[in-house]
């Protein structure tokens, strides 16, 4: 049984003052408060961790917004705090929910499956917007426009910062691996309303794409070195990696209703199918690292 990501989306329609943008994105709190973000992908999936669904802002409530509690997380088995590297986590919600127009899962990219260098992309979150600066009240969603960057572009990057820095002795762990993937802006920042900022704190977060009028999520938010800096791109998991080990943890559960995994080379279908189900959540819950 597959869940269907049925949301179509198109330019007009991602906007950070519009509710409906981004109904799979996911604020997680502990106990009380948001510290990293999350996406909705599947079925029902303890901890002080709470899962709020629908939300919009983080100081006020939205009557739509739904709270869960976590029954379980899934770490990969073969994460390294160290390295970043597969910087990916399932959590299993404690009770099914129900989609709405506030609430809807996200189609991940599929196995040998990626967006190109350049593709523009979307990032979402409630991070910082700036260095040492907070998202004004209320705490509204944000969204920033980014662009894929090629690995090779992006080591080299890496390489560069740190021997500048003095840091690449010390830090020669960081590499971009190949289960990671790369994006920012040109000359530095993220577009966001028409500024250069950035959003920090948002691991676990979502970036998108669109492919065939619908949102595919690609990457993960994972890392970084500094807040929009023109000389390094924002390091996330990349999701083609792991669809295998997505799947094989989901079948685990007696549900087993899986997410829709998304080939970018296939050929768009021609009618976009609707259906009712119960979602849960991928996300990675280590917070973003700034050197």
């Amino acid at each position: 049984m597959w869940s269907l990501c049925n949301i179509s989306v198109s330019e007009q329609s991602l906007s950070y003052s519009h509710s409906l943008a981004w109904p799979w994105m996911v604020s997680l709190h502990n106990p009380t408060c948001n510290f990293c973000g999350g996406s909705l992908i599947s079925t029902e999936w303890e901890a002080s961790i709470r899962v709020y669904l629908g939300k919009l802002t983080q100081r006020e409530t939205n009557k739509k917004e739904v709270m869960i509690n976590v029954q379980k997380i899934y770490t990969h088995h073969l994460y390294n705090a160290t390295t970043r590297d597969n910087d990916i986590a399932l959590l299993h919600l404690s009770s099914p929910v129900r989609p709405n127009d506030y609430i809807s899962p996200v189609c991940l990219v599929a196995q040998n499956s990626d967006f190109p260098p350049s593709t523009p992309s979307w990032i979402i979150g409630w991070g910082k917007i700036a260095d040492e600066e907070n998202v004004p009240y209320p705490g509204t969603l944000q969204e920033a426009k980014v662009f894929v960057v090629d690995k090779n572009q992006c080591q080299n990057q890496l390489i560069k910062l740190l021997k500048k820095q003095n840091m690449l002795t010390t830090h020669a762990h960081l590499q971009i691996t190949n289960n990671m993937i790369c994006a920012g802006v040109p000359g530095g920042g993220v577009t966001k309303k028409h500024n250069l900022s950035c959003l920090q704190g948002d691991s676990g977060g979502p970036i998108m794409s669109q492919h065939c009028s619908k949102c595919v999520q690609f990457g993960i938010t994972s890392w970084g070195i500094g807040c929009g800096r023109p000389d390094m791109s924002g390091v996330y998991t990349s999701v083609s990696q792991y669809q295998q080990w997505i799947t094989d943890t989901i079948k685990k559960h007696p549900s087993q209703d899986l997410p829709q995994f998304v080939t970018l080379s296939l050929p768009c279908p021609s009618k976009i199918l609707s259906h009712t189900h119960t979602y849960s959540v991928i996300n990675i819950y280590a917070s973003l690292t700034l050197l």
